[in-house]
């Protein structure tokens, strides 16, 4: 809330103080005219009842103001108010409330207008990065990188002439500051915030807690950022409160004590997020206190001032660089792209410009984000919600029973609708579902050749499938699923009508909370009917396929899962368009420096005008030729081929013997992970070594072991390959297994290489290879992270050396030194590199 002098000028406050007391100080709705961002011009549209609403809608046009008073004196918007501002915001029109008086005012949606935008002064940028700039004076540790510069001169001007900038930067260029400067700069030149997106944890935490502060600090720059996490890692301190006041009513035995622990961190935790907690909560515990948007009452919640969620939204709102992740900002979009909404907040504030960093994730994090899993287990979890099968006094259905027979002036409709209609509907999906997926497990298992053990674990619904009787079978028995948790979902709405009908005004606290609750999980009924009938039908440009879960202490059950077979376009439609500046950044974009597989992935080559959109590429400050060798035995078995696992172990033990400690063996499954750990184990351990595996122990403790120990060899897997940083000599050699490549009999690979198939092109060099190559320059990028730094990457895969293919692998590489050839010739050279000099 604002004084209106800023709002209106005097002659408008003084025609709209003549409405208010022509209207009886009621309700009046008036549109004003901006002059000089002010209004300056009104004229009323409709006084007294909101029935004129949707007509006035129409009148207004963007960047104009709708007006409206609050006779109380409350500018606090109701729930009328942000339909109402919603529907005005999507179309570019402001909305203000104001007092009867004119004296204060709301500004809840801010009207659409012309801004002059300021350009990034590209000198300024240098007078903070340069060699003679702010940062070089005030940090000791400063090292000036023309590299450093290039990217920053790059993201200036696509920040200033609103580009789609693809640039993979080397390790150590030193990314995140050439960025976050004229992100920076931009945001407070023209009071318009920036997102930067990232993949991991560990780049945001670097971002939060290193870089921004940092350029705060050294640099003098006055700017405010903000972490953004979703809804789901948050405390609602409602449901907190009802758990608590009715544990016995809503909360399962085996979770009490855990939810115990809950409640007493949410008396003193000051943010309320998980990650502020000393303990992982198990899933059925943190359910119960999760803040979640369907059963969210916003306003109308008594915690809502102090909410946690709402308060951490409400620091981004004011934030001018915004830190998230990848998921959350899909999610953002996919939103903005359903409601037409890209003016007004959604999951994120709305934004013009935004940073992708680790940008070789964005396509399998869209592939997972676009697709749907749906289980048994799912809907165990809402149905089980709605009422405990082990004890069916406990749940939303018996307590909303309860609190409605508390209620002394009302029907016994509702309650009877529970007690006769809803709890035996709600037993009945239940029992059916089991029988449904039991039907369908049963039947995958009797269709697998060999032992059941030996069953794969996912099934494609393929064209030559869906003429199959058994998917004939299954079609049928998940279409009587749909429907039936569809008509349960439909006796749900006759509750919820009921409820209408005995509260015509405002209900009890309880009730309303426990409405809102039933209400919501109704909704997540009616998400997973569609599901299943989405996954029964046949929507072109999508993935299906059957996965089978084994669980412990319970018979396997099937999931069923779906995925988009490609994502740029809805990465061109939802991302590159909509957003002014987009910049796609890693150390690792280029397949043998051409942006061509990225470009096609992300939907950049579909960028109307072409031009808009261009790429770079920025070599790393590392003298890679003496501080790196790349070396690979031409002469071992290829990868698949009888005595490859055996040569390969007894390679590994050769490399690890001559790096004498400080190796990462990184492996691309777990099954060849550990059988080359338990190979080798006892004889490293023989010869005084420490033998890491990932998954004994966490990751900081693995490589809190590995830093601190002078001879050590870390068995690792996927999570390795990035995202870690060992400088110095405790990381002086990296040994490769194998090439890569992705499993080609996953449902998504194989839908994927049809796709190219039958476009005539070749799956094999336009989606394996590149996939393969990125993932290698990754691994790559674990050994060489500072000047100082030398160590060489051994791979044992021969197709290296022996397939045409392996010359795009090396070309793709940093410059190292390359040794390719016979076995003995290989590791001379490896001997001959560690040997002192």
């Amino acid at each position: 809330m604002e004084d209106s002098e800023r709002r209106f000028t005097t002659e408008a406050r003084q025609a709209l103080r003549v409405a208010v007391r022509d209207a009886g100080g009621n309700e009046v709705f008036a549109l004003g005219v901006l002059a000089e961002e002010r209004v300056g011009e009104v004229r009323v549209l409709a006084r007294g009842h909101r029935s004129a609403v949707p007509a006035l809608l129409q009148i207004p046009r963007p960047g104009e103001v709708v007006i409206h008073n609050h006779p109380s004196g409350q500018l606090q918007p109701s729930e009328a108010d942000l339909q109402i501002a919603s529907a005005l915001g999507n179309d570019g029109v402001g909305f203000y409330i104001v007092d009867n008086s004119l004296e204060r005012v709301y500004a809840v949606v801010e009207p659409m207008t012309e801004k002059v935008t300021h350009a990034v002064d590209p000198d300024r940028a240098h007078q903070i990065l340069g060699p003679d700039g702010a940062l070089a004076q005030s940090m000791p540790e400063y090292e000036h990188r023309p590299q450093q510069l290039e990217m920053l001169d790059a993201v200036t001007h696509a920040f200033n002439d609103d580009e789609v900038l693809l640039v993979e930067a080397g390790t150590g260029t030193g990314k995140s500051l050439a960025y976050l400067i004229p992100s920076i700069l931009w945001a407070k030149a023209n009071g318009a915030r920036v997102i930067v997106s990232t993949h991991t944890i560990n780049l945001q935490e670097q971002l939060i807690n290193k870089d921004l502060p940092q350029l705060a600090e050294r640099a003098a720059l006055d700017f405010s950022s903000a972490l953004v996490k979703g809804r789901g890692n948050y405390l609602c301190q409602r449901k907190a409160a009802q758990v608590e006041q009715q544990p016995n009513l809503l909360v399962e035995d085996e979770v009490t004590r855990e939810l115990g622990e809950l409640l007493a961190w949410s008396k003193k935790t000051s943010d309320g997020s998980l990650a502020d907690l000393t303990f992982r909560p198990r899933p059925a515990a943190w359910e119960q206190v999760v803040s979640e948007s369907d059963n969210c009452l916003r306003a109308r919640c008594p915690f809502y001032s102090k909410c946690f969620f709402y308060n951490a939204r409400r620091q981004a709102a004011a934030a001018d660089i915004l830190v998230v992740n990848h998921h959350l900002l899909l999610t953002d979009l996919a939103l903005r792209n359903e409601t037409d909404n890209r003016t007004q907040n959604a999951v994120l504030p709305p934004a013009e410009r935004v940073i992708i960093d680790e940008a070789h994730h964005l396509e399998d994090v869209a592939t997972t984000h676009f697709g749907y899993r749906t289980s048994l287990t799912a809907l165990e979890r809402i149905l089980s919600r709605l009422q405990s099968r082990r004890d069916p006094s406990r749940g939303v259905l018996p307590s909303l029973s309860m609190a409605l027979d508390s209620q002394p002036d009302i029907s016994r409709s509702a309650s009877q609708w529970i007690d006769e209609r809803l709890s035996p509907r709600r037993q009945s999906v239940h029992t059916d579902a089991e029988q449904c997926f039991a039907e369908i497990t049963e039947a995958y298992l009797r269709n697998v050749q060999g032992p059941i053990e030996q069953a794969p674990p996912k099934l494609r619904i393929t064209e030559q499938f869906e003429d199959s009787p058994m998917w004939r079978n299954f079609r049928d028995r998940l279409e009587r699923l749909a429907a039936a948790v569809d008509v349960l979902a439909g006796e749900a709405g006759g509750l919820l009508q009921l409820l209408d009908d005995a509260f015509p005004e405002k209900r009890p606290q309880q009730i309303d909370f426990l409405e809102t609750e039933f209400a919501a999980q109704r909704g997540r009924l009616q998400s997973f009917a569609a599901a299943l009938q989405a996954f029964v039908g046949d929507e072109p440009g999508v993935c299906r396929w059957l996965e089978l879960r084994r669980r412990a202490n319970k018979a396997p059950t099937i999931e069923l899962h779906a995925a988009p077979i490609n994502v740029a376009t809805s990465l061109q439609r939802g991302l590159l368009e909509p957003f002014k500046t987009v910049v796609l950044t890693s150390a690792t974009l280029a397949i043998d420096r051409s942006f061509e597989h990225a470009r096609s992935q992300l939907g950049v080559d579909r960028i109307d005008p072409p031009e808009r959109a261009r790429d770079l590429m920025i070599e790393s400050p590392f003298d890679f030729a003496h501080q790196s060798a790349l070396l690979c035995p031409s002469d071992l078995p290829p990868p698949g081929s009888a005595g490859y696992e055996a040569a390969s172990h007894e390679a590994m033990q050769l490399g690890l013997r001559l790096a004498g400690g400080g190796t990462f063996v990184l492996m691309t499954s777990y099954g060849a992970l550990n059988r080359a750990h338990d190979a080798l184990q006892p004889v490293l351990a023989k010869g005084g070594w420490t033998v890491l595996r990932q998954g004994d122990m966490s990751r900081l403790a693995l490589l809190d072991r590995f830093r601190h120990s002078s001879k050590a060899a870390l068995f690792a897997t996927d999570s390795f390959w990035e995202g870690v940083d060992v400088p110095g000599d405790a990381l002086r050699c990296v040994i490769i297994a194998r090439l890569p490549f992705r499993v080609p009999t996953e449902p998504i690979e194989q839908a994927r290489v049809e796709a190219i198939e039958q476009r005539g092109g070749h799956p094999f060099q336009e989606h394996s290879v590149p996939h393969a190559v990125i993932k290698l320059k990754q691994g790559f990028g674990r050994l060489i992270r500072t000047k100082s730094d030398r160590g060489c990457v051994l791979v044992l895969d021969s197709r290296l050396a022996n397939r045409g293919y392996g010359r795009t692998f090396i070309s793709s590489l940093p410059p190292a030194q390359c040794h390719i050839g016979k076995t003995h010739t290989v590791f001379q050279r490896m001997r001959e590199f560690f040997r002192p000099s």
